[in-house]
């Protein structure tokens, strides 16, 4: 294992400790209220976007169902992704939370009756990022993979603030994002305002 690849995995390990200790001390309501309505700018990206790229929150990742929700009172199409090996994620249109199942790892997904779309913006998680946009995953490279497939669209993180490090380590591989969302702040490209 080179010592890139080790230092990642580290990382992952001591991240993950980190935000499930930082959400472990929020109660439901502040968990859940965190990231209900998206901040003016991102506001603004979703009126020009049709086709938004969800994920549903597992463990401590930041909570997206309240989003979810913002997202289909205004008309949005809103997708979750669907791992099909070492493709590049496939996305399904999602109108009600109770259609997704348990998928790849457990982890909720679109079943096989919900259409295939492409997303226009796509919300990740992320275990860690930096404020050169960069994004450490599960390391998998199933996000990288739908990054380099996607090249149209937005690629938004969503965090916790305690998820941020001084520089995460990149390969050649990794895409960064366009913008990260923590509960308290934006950090963003110079492609997202211009």
């Amino acid at each position: 294992m080179s010592d890139l690849v080790e230092n990642k995995k580290n990382l992952r390990e001591e991240y993950r400790r980190r935000r499930d200790a930082f959400v472990s001390q929020l109660d439901t309501a502040t968990r859940t209220l965190a990231f209900r309505r998206p901040p003016t700018p991102l506001n603004q990206l979703f009126e020009q976007t049709e086709v938004i790229a969800l994920y549903q929150a597992v463990g401590s990742e930041a909570p997206t169902m309240r989003l979810m929700e913002y997202l289909s009172e205004i008309g949005k199409t809103v997708a979750f992704p669907v791992v099909t090996g070492q493709a590049p994620l496939e996305f399904r249109a999602v109108s009600d939370i109770e259609l997704l199942e348990a998928g790849y790892q457990n982890i909720p997904e679109p079943s096989e009756s919900c259409p295939v779309v492409t997303p226009d913006l796509i919300i990740a998680p992320l275990i860690a990022f930096d404020r050169r946009l960069g994004r450490l995953g599960q390391g998998q490279g199933h996000y990288d993979r739908t990054f380099e497939k996607y090249t149209h669209a937005k690629r938004i993180g969503l965090a916790w603030s305690v998820q941020e490090l001084d520089s995460i380590p990149i390969e050649e591989h990794d895409v960064p994002l366009d913008m990260i969302i923590t509960e308290y702040e934006i950090i963003q490209s110079v492609n997202m305002t211009s």
